[in-house]
């Protein structure tokens, strides 16, 4: 079952608003949670497929094009999503 599957099953929500994501807990226990927080690059796989290209690209963009890590994200997000 994907994770998100399983976050949704305990009446959580991974919400992605761009290429922010935040979670609501929903009935989720606290080891749960520490769970999700530790695996959160998968959670964010799982929630928006193109979340390794888009992390990848705006690392790119802020260590060797020098942009400022908010920048280098929303640039990322544009150039991935294609906006």
């Amino acid at each position: 079952m994907p994770i998100i599957e399983r976050i949704r099953a305990h009446g959580g929500e991974v919400i992605r608003d761009g290429y922010r994501l935040r979670m609501r807990k929903g009935s989720l226990t606290p080891e749960a949670i520490a769970w999700v927080r530790e695996h959160w690059r998968e959670v964010c796989a799982d929630v928006w497929p193109e979340f390794e290209e888009w992390e990848h690209d705006a690392a790119v963009r802020e260590y060797v094009g020098g942009l400022s890590r908010d920048e280098a994200e929303a640039a990322a997000y544009r150039s991935v999503m294609g906006c």
